[in-house]
This record gives structure tokens, C-alpha cells and sequence, in this order.
């Protein structure tokens, strides 16, 4: 078989198995609130009926029971729990003493609500520990996203490399914010971003690749609707040991482009997006000027191990005009680590696939498959 066909079939397999991913993201959207709800009604019902207590106070949120101590006089608080703990999705059960406030449950019927309260800065739509001045949130599954990450990557389809040590270092700095025109919340920023593989397969890891890219970009955010313009330059390097020891010819590949994109989260959990790019004073030249990208993202609106771990999902899809709109899938399944008393809240521990032209600028016409283990760091 040649490596055209194959190639091809590894692209119609990969194509097959992502609307089976994009199903299990959707899948695992609603359950969070869909249990909460139903969590709360049947906690009202064994409260009624076994306690003979009807305390206005139940709030479920996340899989946690909160009631008010001052609502349940007379009531044996050892028996409530007990008989609460045996309801389906119930993680614990705590009753507050006076003064204490329950977190608001946030059920189907409040998300209307709590949207307009993100309008005013209180936005339960962000991922938890995400900084509050970012408008549009990171594409968790885009390997070019302006972030801080390391990965290790291992190759299943590249004849030149097997094991690959990749990371990168960036950020979105936000500049200035203002209430604008379209009633939403607007802001100006500057995206840079480094990004670098390694060859673990020669004795001094030698460095492959490295891009840099670098633009201004505006934001903005109504409801569940986000957006990101942008106009930024990208330009790729071959490392120096790279061509010391396979004496190739080095391509000077460089761009600059304008990006739009679009966002909309379903729900707490589910998000959704897409956009298009468009490249112009490309060198070489003849490179041509269009791609697209769209994908979706999961955040589990519940944490595990005492708030830990939460669980997320991403698929991310390009098709670029210049590889025959071939796409290139990128997926990615993990945990957030959570910890509001470190930086931990802002760390995504990630397993990650790759299918299609590479994104390192020097190997752009080179196919390539691989898996990875990665860690992602976001302000």
C-alpha cells in the first residue's frame, strides 16, 4: 500500500471516530445539572416524607446536599444524613450552621439568570480558577494556542522522528476592557507564543523546530456568545542541531494572518466554536491563503478526590486550503488539577492525539500521527 493511501485511510478512520468523541463530549454536558435537579426533588421527597421537614434552605450543587441547622430543629441530624447519603449522585451531605450561605445550585431553569449576572462580572460560565478578565477562554485542544505547555509525543506515522519532547510559552495579556457596542463586555490584548519540539532520539535532544508568533487581538463576550479578531505574524525556524546533523535545506516560512473566531457555551459544561483564518505576505509565496477551525469542549461541572480533579475533553479540527482541506484532528481527554490555595487550579494534565500535516512551520507538508502526554499551564 502506498503512504498516500495510507495516509488517506488513517485520515477516514480518524474522521470516523471524532463525531464518537464530539457524542461522548455532548453526553457528558448535562448530566451535572440534570442530577442536581434530580438529587434536589428526591432529597424534598425523603425530607417530607420520613422527617416531616419541608426546609426552604435545600440547595444541591455539584452532587452536595446543603441545609440549614436552624431549619431542622428536633431532627436527628446522624439519621438525615445517612438516609441523604443513599440517594443516587449524592457526594456529601453539610448542614450549615447560622450565618452560613449554601452556594446557589445552578439548575436548567437558572441559566437564563445567572447569564445576564455574567454580563455584570459574575460569570459561572468560566472554567473554574480562570482569570475573569479573559473574554474569550483558551482552545484547549489547539496545539497552537498561545499558552505555557510540555508534552512528551510519541510518533505512530513519521519516518524521521519517534519520540518528541514539545513545549510551549505564551500567553494572552489582556490591555484594556470596556462596556461596547452589541451590549457586551469588549477588550483589547497582545497574544505571543513560543513553540518548540525536541528529537529525544539523538544524544543531545536536538531541537527540530521552533515557531514564533505574535499579534494583537480583540475580545468580546454577550451571554454565552464570545469572539476573538485577531492580526498576528508566525514565523518558523529549523533548529540549528537539526541541520548540522541531517543536512537538509532550511525553508524560510513565515506569514502574517487575520483570525476570527466564535464561541458559544451550550451549557456550564459544553462549548463549541469556529473560525477562519486567512494568511497574507506569505514567504514562500506560493503558500496558500485559507484554513478554517472548529471544535468543541468539555469542563465537567463536578470535581472529584475532595475537589480535585476535573475532568475535560476537547476536540479541535483545521482544514487548510494549502493541504487540500485535508483535516488535521487533534483530541484531548484529562483532568484540571483544582487547588484554590496554589497555582495547581490552573493546570490541565492531558492525553493527546494528533492526526495530519504538521504543525511545526518547518515540516507543514509533512503527514504525521501521534500521541502524547502533556501538561498545560493557563493564567
Amino acid at each position: 500500500m502506498k503512504d498516500g493511501e495510507k495516509r488517506n485511510i488513517n485520515r477516514m478512520r480518524v474522521l470516523l471516530l471524532v463525531p464518537v468523541f464530539l457524542a461522548m463530549l455532548a453526553a457528558g454536558a448535562y448530566p451535572a445539572s440534570v442530577d442536581d435537579n434530580y438529587i434536589k426533588g428526591y432529597a424534598a421527597s425523603v425530607l417530607e416524607r420520613e422527617f416531616h421537614a419541608s426546609p426552604s434552605s435545600l440547595t444541591v450543587k455539584d452532587g452536595v446536599i446543603y441545609l440549614s441547622a436552624v431549619e431542622l430543629a428536633g431532627v436527628d441530624s446522624g439519621e438525615l444524613v445517612t438516609a441523604l447519603l443513599k440517594i443516587k449522585g449524592v457526594e456529601r451531605v453539610e448542614i450549615l450552621g447560622a450565618g452560613q450561605a449554601a452556594p446557589k445550585d445552578i439548575s436548567a431553569d437558572t441559566h437564563r439568570d445567572e447569564r445576564e449576572k455574567a454580563e455584570e462580572g459574575d460569570d459561572p460560565y468560566k472554567e473554574a480558577g480562570s482569570t475573569k478578565d479573559r473574554l474569550f477562554d483558551p482552545l484547549m485542544a489547539d496545539p497552537r494556542w498561545p499558552h505555557f505547555s510540555m508534552g512528551y509525543q510519541t510518533y505512530t506515522d513519521d519516518g524521521e522522528f519517534g519520540h518528541v519532547f514539545a513545549a510551549s510559552f505564551g500567553e494572552t495579556l489582556p490591555v484594556y476592557k470596556w462596556e461596547g457596542p452589541f451590549g457586551g463586555r469588549w477588550q483589547v490584548g497582545v497574544q505571543a507564543a513560543g513553540f518548540i519540539v525536541h528529537d529525544l532520539d539523538t544524544a543531545s535532544w536536538d531541537l527540530i523546530n521552533e515557531d514564533y508568533r505574535g499579534g494583537v487581538a480583540m475580545y468580546y463576550r454577550r451571554e454565552a456568545w464570545s469572539g476573538l479578531f485577531s492580526i498576528y505574524h508566525n514565523s518558523s525556524h529549523v533548529g540549528d542541531e537539526y541541520l548540522l546533523h541531517k543536512h537538509v535545506d532550511r525553508v524560510n516560512f513565515s506569514y502574517e494572518a487575520a483570525q476570527l473566531k466564535v464561541s458559544y457555551d451550550i451549557s456550564r459544561a459544553y462549548r463549541v466554536y469556529a473560525g477562519i483564518d486567512y494568511m497574507f505576505s506569505p514567504d514562500p509565496k506560493d503558500l496558500k491563503r485559507w484554513w478554517t477551525q472548529y471544535g468543541a469542549e468539555f469542563r465537567c461541572t463536578q470535581t472529584y478526590f475532595n475537589g480535585l480533579l476535573r475532568p475535560m475533553a476537547a476536540v479541535d479540527i483545521k482544514n487548510r486550503q494549502e493541504n487540500d482541506w485535508h483535516s488535521e484532528i487533534s483530541l484531548a481527554a484529562g483532568v484540571k488539577l483544582e487547588s484554590e490555595d496554589t497555582l495547581w487550579n490552573k493546570i490541565n494534565i492531558m492525553l493527546e492525539y494528533y492526526n495530519g500535516n504538521s504543525p511545526n512551520g518547518q515540516f507543514h507538508e509533512n503527514y504525521i500521527e501521534y500521541v502524547a502526554l502533556a501538561t498545560h499551564f493557563y493564567f
